[in-house]
């Protein structure tokens, strides 16, 4: 309870002190000749990934483990990377969109509205740096999470039991999912491709706000940066679909608050994670009933 009561307190503060950010940015916009936040303050963003990196160094981990009737899923760490990446993509996605693609018109014309979008572009960059490189670096000290993400061999045969199971395909056995499935190891992928290239590519654009960037080179960045940003887009897009509105994965969705899933939310939907979490073997023949045994 108390682990709880401080990640409220800390959310909140996350959520206001981002809100501020934004609010900010907006009413800057309508000053006139207020320099736009990329440049004015531009060292946040050179900050930002140095900042998830140190803050990562100082976080102590928390393996998941079986308390009661209750699985722990994703420790502080987890939620507090997973929601500034993700809200820092989502933010940066949707005002993007607004400002346009090298192959798609602005949403909006020019003015207050640009320098505005650009400025909420700003404090979505600064999240989505520190999220990212506290996850990457989280990573780096626990390589065994990051495997965790990969897909396997089993990714098309788990994959297409899984679905089909929920289709009502009865004959197909339910495969032992781990802590991720299947399918969701295979679109991560499409993330750990976009991701760096969008960082790369957008630190050069930050940087061509300070320094001259030649023609030739914003030549190419630029439709990389958007290409990228696509990529991301329809990762997003399948995530929020998968994990926030199919009723199924409403459990996991609270977890991401809460840090925990029911037991038996683990027992049906994620029985080979819960066996390697119990020390476990799962066994790949069905029972009777069609699932799997450990």
């Amino acid at each position: 309870m108390r682990s709880m009561g401080r990640r409220a307190v800390v959310g909140t503060v996350a959520v206001l002190a981002f809100a501020f950010a934004v609010a900010y940015g907006v009413r800057l916009a309508s000053i006139q000749g207020a320099e736009l936040l990329f440049n004015s303050a531009t060292w946040l963003v050179w900050l930002a990934p140095f900042a998830g990196v140190f803050v990562a160094g100082l976080t102590k981990r928390k393996d998941p483990v079986v308390e009661g009737d209750r699985v722990l899923r994703h420790d502080d760490a987890a939620i507090l990377e997973h929601w500034t990446h993700g809200v820092g993509t989502a933010v940066l996605l949707a005002s993007g969109i607004a400002l346009g693609f090298w192959f798609m018109p602005a949403l909006v014309g020019s003015g207050e509205p640009v320098r505005a979008w650009m400025n909420v572009h700003f404090a979505a960059t600064v999240v989505f740096l520190f999220g990212t490189f506290y996850y990457g670096t989280n990573t780096l000290l626990a390589p065994k999470r990051f495997k965790e993400h990969l897909p396997t061999k089993n990714a098309l045969d788990y994959t297409k039991r899984h679905y089909g199971r929920l289709l009502g395909f009865k004959e197909l056995t339910y495969p032992p999912e781990r802590k991720y499935f299947e399918s969701e190891r295979v679109a991560y992928l499409l993330a750990l491709g976009a991701t760096p290239l969008i960082i790369v590519t957008g630190l050069v654009k930050v940087a061509a706000h300070a320094v001259n960037v030649p023609a030739w080179l914003m030549a190419v960045i630029t439709p990389a940066h958007d290409i990228a940003a696509i990529a991301l887009l329809a990762f997003f897009l399948a995530h929020v679909l998968a994990g926030a509105v199919l009723p199924a994965s409403w459990p996991v969705l609270r977890s991401m608050f809460t840090g925990y899933v029911s037991l038996e939310n683990a027992e049906k939907e994620h029985p080979g994670w819960l066996a390697e979490i119990e020390g476990h073997e799962i066994s790949e023949e069905p029972d009777a009933n069609g699932e799997k045994t450990a």
